[in-house]
């Protein structure tokens, strides 16, 4: 596996030689797999504004994944969080034949990972304080779960242990004594702010008065796919009166 921008280098032909390499070794190997994460920064899209290096990187990495040569049985998986960022001409058959979509988890997801998160804590979080959890936490992905665990077990370890945090001794503390209850969950739900829910400045305007009848009915429904996929407000459930 390797990091898409792992191959740039501030060197003039560095980058491209690497991924000749790097495919002159997949095919040695070969049947071999070659992941790229966050692709769109070794491959972005190609235009007049952009440097003349990030041009011939892409041009280098289109000819290793459909060239006269061919790839044999090398297989390259590319993965990014922005699809719109990649050159298109990545995007067409013969190169990346296949896209998958792998949208936010669901309560099943959410309780699934909560579990691989919370695995060998003691005492274990009660099935249905975890089920609540996984029901109040829509719009959360791995990464935001993970982090609220973090969260919640420093909670516990700040209300168990508070002389830590003004001390400047290094002291012994028994991690036996911590008990993450569903207080320091809910602190923790209340700070983090999901990945989904975080978003930049929009250029968007309100639409004209004349057009907006006309789309009503279309806007309703795309409003109301989006509110199911990133949820604006939580759910207010009993696990907030903990």
């Amino acid at each position: 596996m390797r990091k898409g921008a792992d191959a740039l280098s501030k060197w003039v032909g560095e980058a491209e030689r690497q991924l000749r390499l790097l495919f002159e070794e997949a095919r040695k190997t070969q049947p071999c797999i070659i992941f790229f994460d966050e692709i769109d920064g070794l491959a972005p899209v190609r235009s007049s504004k952009q440097e003349q290096i990030h041009a011939s990187i892409v041009a280098t990495l289109l000819a290793l994944m459909d060239g006269m040569d061919g790839r044999g049985q090398v297989i390259v998986i590319g993965a990014t969080n922005r699809p719109d960022s990649v050159d298109p001409a990545l995007r067409r058959p013969g190169r990346f034949d296949r896209e998958f979509y792998f949208p936010l988890p669901n309560v099943k997801a959410r309780r699934a990972i909560l579990d691989i998160h919370t695995k060998g804590w003691e005492p274990p979080l009660k099935p249905e304080f975890k089920d609540q959890l996984a029901a109040l936490t829509r719009g959360y992905g791995g990464a935001d779960l993970r982090s609220l665990c973090t969260e919640a077990a420093l909670n516990a370890v700040q209300g168990t242990f508070p002389q830590i945090y003004s001390s400047n001794k290094k002291l012994l503390i028994d991690p036996s004594q911590i008990r993450v209850k569903a207080k320091d969950f809910m602190i923790s739900v209340n700070k983090i702010v999901p990945s989904s829910e975080r978003s930049a400045a929009s250029g968007a305007s309100a639409l004209k008065p004349n057009i907006e009848p006309l789309l009503r009915d279309a806007l309703a429904k795309v409003s109301a796919l989006i509110d199911e996929i990133i949820p604006q407000k939580k759910p207010t459930t009993a696990l907030e009166e903990a």
